[in-house]
């Protein structure tokens, strides 16, 4: 591996259950640590203090609502109640540590920064699994990697800067040694993309500490949003987001601390102009969202399934629509079927147990129509992590694909 690919791998942050099992282990939480998960989850403010919002979010919520006089009017959340900014960061850290929390970073949209990906299904021997899925996971733009109970068994997610990166890697892995069929499955549209668990047992914990400052707007960004995007980002925008897809410090001025690794990085920005480019990448697209990602099996959420779906293509859009404003779903796509496999809708389902997803998974159907479908559980995590973006900006080979390279976290191939 080259010394320029080491340097673009930035800090270690793939925690995965392939490489410590124990990240499969359920992890004890207490209501705050819930609550403090879902407050992130939902955003974090483009503030010079995000942590500050993000106690200030949950006094909010342990606030009772008050409506007129009474015993109870004005009564709130009492000094000694109230979560400090500095108890929010040690919790979060404690939560990174343990693994439950991956990270706390941006979510950049893959399409708008440039990039283009698929899903991938493979059928593997089994004898062969766990050495083709290490060579799939050596390739820097996948992101995610499974082991699914199919007969397709190996599913990864892939990204590159280019469609001719996407289409010779996905070559490559399929001349493995035990790769006996691969198939290739594009996204054609997409209907949900929302990665946040609910985790905390409180009814009003509604509040986001994004709602009050700097929000990033929910859902997949809109086609008048896309289109200001262009040609994509100008290389001091690259270089910016190259820092911070590293994530965000869990220190109290965030921002302060990014704007010197961008100095260090040769990009002269100060805290505030880093908050604007910020809202400037949310306005153009660039940014999804900010805010946290939680390892969900180690938080109970352990049954996730993949359901693929056989649905008419005259209806698919009023479906997907249909399927995605289900809770319990994270993504939903449209992507183009396989000779042998015809499935065209796609969705994550996940809930607390196999046989609730597999509840939820039924009532999705019967509200849609009944279709054929498939529920491909993981068995497996091999690889989750996220897309590195621009690092083939910093190598000096010439070769110019990420997907290409090998290389030992919000898929949307």
């Amino acid at each position: 591996m080259s010394d320029k690919l080491k340097e673009c791998g930035g800090p270690a942050t793939r925690r995965d259950s392939a490489t410590r099992p124990e990240l499969n282990e359920l992890h004890e939480l207490d209501e705050l640590d819930r609550a403090l998960l879902d407050c992130v989850q939902r955003g974090i403010p483009l503030t010079r203090r995000p942590y500050a919002a993000v106690a200030q979010a949950d006094a909010s919520r342990r606030s009772p609502a008050t409506t007129g006089p009474g015993p109870g009017a004005g009564a709130g959340t009492s000094a000694s109640d109230a979560v400090s900014e500095a108890e929010v960061l040690v919790r979060l850290r404690a939560l990174l540590e343990a693994g439950v929390l991956r990270r706390i970073g941006p979510v950049f949209d893959s399409r708008a920064l440039g990039y283009t990906g698929t899903l991938c299904g493979a059928r593997v021997r089994s004898d062969a699994l766990e050495a083709v899925a290490e060579v799939v996971g050596s390739y820097p733009g996948v992101t995610h990697s499974y082991e699914r109970e199919d007969e397709f068994n190996l599913w990864f997610t892939l990204l590159s800067a280019t469609r001719e990166a996407v289409t010779a890697t996905v070559r490559e892995i399929a001349r493995q040694e035990g790769v006996e069929r691969l198939i290739e499955l594009p996204i054609e549209r997409q209907f949900k993309i929302e990665v946040r668990f609910r985790l905390s047992a409180d009814p009003s914990d509604t509040a986001s500490p994004a709602d009050s400052a700097s929000p990033v707007p929910k859902g997949p960004a809109n086609p008048a949003r896309a289109a200001s995007v262009g040609s994509g980002p100008e290389s001091r925008d690259r270089a910016i987001i190259r820092v911070l897809q590293d994530g965000f410090p869990l220190e109290a001025r965030p921002f302060e601390v990014l704007a010197e690794r961008c100095r260090v990085a040769g990009v002269a920005i100060g805290a505030e102009e880093l908050i604007a480019e910020l809202e400037r990448y949310r306005v153009v697209g660039y940014l999804r969202r900010l805010g946290g990602a939680v390892a969900h099996r180690r938080a109970g959420i352990r049954g996730n399934g993949m359901v693929v779906w056989q649905v008419p293509e005259q209806q698919i859009d009023e479906l997907g629509a249909a399927v995605a404003e289900f809770p319990e779903v994270t993504h939903c796509y449209r992507r183009r079927p396989a000779e042998g496999w015809p499935y065209n809708l796609y969705a994550m389902v996940h809930a607390p147990t196999r046989s609730s997803c597999l509840e939820r998974v039924s009532a999705i159907d019967t509200a849609i129509g009944r279709y054929p479908h498939r529920v491909l559980f993981s068995r497996r995590e091999f690889k989750k992590t996220s897309m590195r973006y621009f690092c083939e900006d910093r190598r000096s080979d010439g070769r110019a694909s990420a997907g290409t390279y090998p290389h030992k976290e919000d898929a949307d191939g």
